[in-house]
């Protein structure tokens, strides 16, 4: 009877476990037909986010990704046509230059387009309209008038170079040059040629040059300069002596003129043509160039000349000599208008191999030969010593470029030279007194910003 029981119990306990165990089949079975419920998304709370795993990796490899030496790559120049056409000395000394750099860089090639220097086709004006609407035309090296720096810089055109230069380029250049191409401490170009005026006077009619205008008035010489329209160069000559007595264009919130300042200068012209010393026709020369021609005529004794001028034709000259421009108070200052190198490629691969080119440019190797083809002078004091070789004169030209003061390079110049001309000829006209011809002036460029 015990052993009948514990048999019928055993019978029961097995058929327990088989169905258990068809019960965890079952079950197990359904599970794998389940659709998975999805796992909730965990928030990151806003104050300690969670950085992108792919982002650092990415801007990393943006930065530290090598340049390859061997790679091809054309960089395209807009340089002005006396430095890309033809085969006068300018251009052949770019030329040498080009093929040179390509040489020594044999996966570059540099794909050169002339462009007008100024006006509507001009090379500023060219990068402006062609920036917003096919920036993949944009060139990736370009030459251009410092004059011209704050059209670029409203547009954001220009990389600035202060790293892509050696420091010792930036230190050898003239304080003017430096300051040309400065802003926001920002070094956007590299002057590499300039042209200064100074006063050109024949030995045989001038015994010692005047320094001062009270010197020019007493002095028994014909005295030519710009006061005519023209290139603006009238305007020019006014305002270095405008700025050799402190003057400046710059007021606290627009251009603004120093009448008492203008009304001196325009006594000094009255008072020198008064007295026979400036003819009456320089109201009609426009241009230093206008100036130059009659001088080596035989037409004067003293001419405001440009250094570009004297240098070329220095070879015919037999009695000029060379000396700072008078000034109201004898204060040396010259006025130099130079030329600059910008890069605009916006890869830094290219920018890497522009800086390199631009270096190359401005360098002893072929800076001193493209300045001596072009008569401009150069920028560098290292250059200079190379350019020319006349130890007196390249003496008075460090001295001259030392104390050298920047073109103007402010929005609306030109109107505040069509205000200075009408200044000038207004009182040579006998239209109107040197006080009121300042006030006028003065007026005329108020609505300037």
């Amino acid at each position: 009877m015990v052993q009948g029981g514990l048999a019928h119990r055993a019978v029961i306990v097995c058929i327990a476990i088989v169905i258990l165990a068809n019960g965890a089949l079952l079950l197990a079975g359904c599970a794998l037909l389940q659709t998975p419920t999805p796992r909730p998304t965990p928030v990151v709370p806003p104050e300690t986010p969670v950085p992108s795993p792919t982002t650092a990796p990415t801007v990393a490899a943006a930065v530290s990704t090598p340049i390859d030496p061997s790679a091809p790559v054309t960089l395209t120049l807009w340089l002005p046509p006396e430095m890309a056409l033809g085969d006068e000395p300018p251009a052949e000394a770019v030329s040498r230059l080009n093929q040179t750099f390509m040489a020594e860089n044999p996966q570059v090639k540099l794909d050169v387009i002339p462009k007008a220097a100024y006006g509507p086709g001009g090379l500023v004006h060219l990068l402006l309209a062609t920036q917003p609407v096919v920036p993949a035309r944009m060139p990736d090296i370009v030459v251009f008038d410092t004059s011209e720096l704050h059209r670029l810089v409203d547009s954001d055109i220009l990389i600035p170079l202060d790293e892509l230069l050696p420091e010792a380029v930036w230190d050898d250049l003239f304080p003017f040059a430096l300051e040309a191409v400065t802003v926001s401490e920002n070094r956007l170009a590299v002057p590499f040629g300039a042209n200064i005026v100074f006063l050109a006077y024949n030995s045989a009619m001038v015994e010692a040059p005047p320094r001062t205008w009270d010197e020019v008035i007493a002095a028994r010489a014909t005295y030519l300069f710009p006061a005519g329209q023209g290139d603006g160069s009238a305007a020019d000559a006014f305002l270095l002596l405008y700025f050799a007595q402190g003057g400046s264009l710059e007021g606290s919130e627009r251009p603004e003129l120093n009448t008492g300042l203008v009304a001196n200068v325009l006594r000094k012209y009255l008072a020198a043509m008064d007295n026979g010393v400036v003819p009456g026709m320089v109201r009609t020369m426009g241009t230093l160039e206008d100036c130059w021609a009659l001088y080596i005529a035989g037409e004067a004794g003293m001419s405001l000349a440009g250094s570009l001028q004297y240098q070329r034709d220095r070879a015919i000259l037999k009695r000029t000599r060379y000396a700072q421009v008078p000034t109201i108070d004898g204060k040396p200052i010259t006025l130099a208008r130079s030329w600059a190198w910008g890069v605009v490629a916006q890869d830094p691969f290219r920018q890497e191999i522009a800086g390199r080119y631009v270096a190359s440019a401005v360098g002893p190797k072929h800076l001193p030969a493209w300045s001596s083809a072009s008569f401009h002078l150069p920028t560098r004091r290292s250059i200079l010593r190379l350019a020319i070789e006349d130890r007196e004169y390249r003496a008075f030209l460090h001295e001259q470029l030392q104390n050298a003061r920047p073109y103007p390079n402010l929005r609306g110049y030109s109107h505040i030279q069509e205000a200075v001309l009408r200044a000038i000829q207004d009182v040579l006209d006998g239209v109107a007194t040197p006080e009121r011809a300042a006030i006028t002036a003065a007026a005329m460029i108020l609505p300037l910003r």
